[in-house]
């Protein structure tokens, strides 16, 4: 009985080894054949990932798309992509068709604004096993890749300015007996500078894009002529760039006049009181130009905000003006003389969200004219002065600044510096823009994103 039952477990197993036989053989196949799919995949995604970087590097080099997708597609091509000898060049999407594979000059991922190449190569398998569950001959296995250009800048050098001449064709000039106090800042000139005659310049650099002339007896350390440029560091502050083209743009604007003890031409709720010495109360908004022609003693208390003043800004005789939290704006030129006394302090990010104004900024303006301060005259600022595009020339006994200055720092096109001045760099309490004497060097990279 046991050797018959043996005989029946043996012919049992041998007829399920011959029905399953077929079925491990097909599993099998199909494993080999899935598997394969796999190394194409990875093959053909190597050879995407190669050719997109070719085509970045291209492209960097070229800045020329047509001549960045073929460097790309022939890279793809010496890694295995299935191309040809006549490719397809569509301007409109900037894409070069080859065959199997195909690139493309993009917008880029992390900024549309950078430029990116995509490639896609393409290989058609024919199926086996699988056949048996799929109506389609072959097996397109794509590999996908994207590179994008991306610039960074390093940090740049030399500390903050303080005193700043954008024009590559202007200077800063100190003439006469020039003292500028400025030893936790620095000062930069996209062109020129000359000190000459007497006084002193205490500062923590002085650095220029040309030539540095100062008198040898006047003291000064840390110079650093034909350093390069630096950028203007507000261009690319669309709050304040759009206010200030705004101001030229005002309409139905009028204009004050303060004259013979009275002021005119007063909007916005601002008011002025008294008769031998006026007090005038300036509440923000739109107004014309700004004039005081004679008399005095006038003061001017500026309500914390925005003011934009279309035309000229002329503060002249005897007049004191304060203001805390406080931007000016004007389309025109800004003039102070005599006994002029300007004291603002330009409000902080967390002053503008309640009352308005532009952080950082006190006074600006588009001007190509002179900004001028003159005589005995003391002009406290708190935060920064912004006439890209103007002369500064502080001139006669002018004081900028005080020697407690917390921050004070002029942007002008041109500056022309006579008597004393004091400026600082710490202006984080108003939240000003942070820039350097020495631009940080800008590197582009090709960077895989996809």
């Amino acid at each position: 009985m046991r050797r018959g039952f043996t005989r029946d477990r043996k012919g049992t197993v041998a007829i399920y080894v011959a029905m399953l036989a077929p079925v491990l053989t097909m599993a099998l196949s199909l494993g080999q054949e899935v598997t394969n799919w796999a190394v194409t995949q990875v093959r053909l995604q190597r050879a995407a990932d190669v050719a997109a970087i070719a085509g970045a590097l291209n492209y960097k080099a070229t800045l020329d798309a047509q001549k960045a997708a073929t460097a790309a597609a022939l890279m793809a091509q010496l890694n295995g992509g299935q191309g040809t000898t006549t490719t397809t060049w569509t301007a409109a999407t900037k894409t070069l068709s080859d065959n199997k594979i195909t690139a493309q000059i993009t917008a880029g991922v992390k900024n549309t604004s950078n430029t990116a190449v995509k490639v896609t190569v393409k290989e058609t398998i024919p199926l086996g096993v699988s056949t048996m569950f799929s109506a389609v001959p072959g097996a397109t296995i794509t590999g996908t890749s994207m590179v994008e250009l991306v610039t960074t800048t390093g940090a740049g050098s030399g500390g903050q300015p303080c005193l700043v001449a954008l024009s590559t064709t202007g200077s800063i000039v100190g003439s006469g007996s020039t003292t500028v106090n400025m030893p936790n800042c620095t000062i930069r000139g996209n062109n020129t500078i000359d000190v000459h005659g007497g006084g002193s310049l205490t500062t923590a650099g002085i650095w220029a894009r040309g030539a540095i002339n100062i008198d040898t007896w006047i003291p000064a350390t840390g110079q650093h002529p034909n350093s390069g440029q630096i950028a203007d560091p507000y261009a690319a502050d669309t709050t304040l760039q759009t206010a200030l083209t705004s101001v030229a743009a005002l309409t139905g604007v009028t204009n004050v006049s303060c004259q013979n003890q009275a002021c005119t031409g007063l909007t916005n709720g601002s008011s002025c009181t008294g008769s031998s010495s006026v007090t005038c109360t300036m509440k923000p908004g739109n107004y014309g130009s700004f004039a005081v022609v004679s008399g005095g003693p006038y003061t001017f208390n500026f309500q914390p905000g925005l003011y934009k003043f279309k035309g000229n800004m002329s503060f002249s005789g005897n007049t004191t003006s304060n203001g805390t939290g406080v931007t000016i704006l004007t389309s025109g030129t800004f003039t102070g003389s005599n006994t002029f006394n300007f004291t603002i302090t330009a409000p902080s990010t967390a002053v503008v969200a309640s009352t308005g104004g532009i952080a950082g900024i006190a006074l600006a303006g588009k001007t190509t004219g002179t900004v001028a301060v003159s005589g005995s005259d003391t002009f406290k600022i708190t935060g920064v002065v912004y006439f890209p595009s103007a002369m500064f020339d502080a001139s006669g006994s002018s004081g900028l600044g005080i020697s407690t200055t917390s921050c004070l720092e002029i942007i002008a096109a041109s500056i022309k510096l006579t008597g004393s001045s004091y400026f600082n760099s710490s202006c984080s309490s108003v939240n000003a823009a942070t820039f350097t004497s020495v631009a940080g060097t800008a590197v582009t990279t090709a960077t895989l994103v996809q």
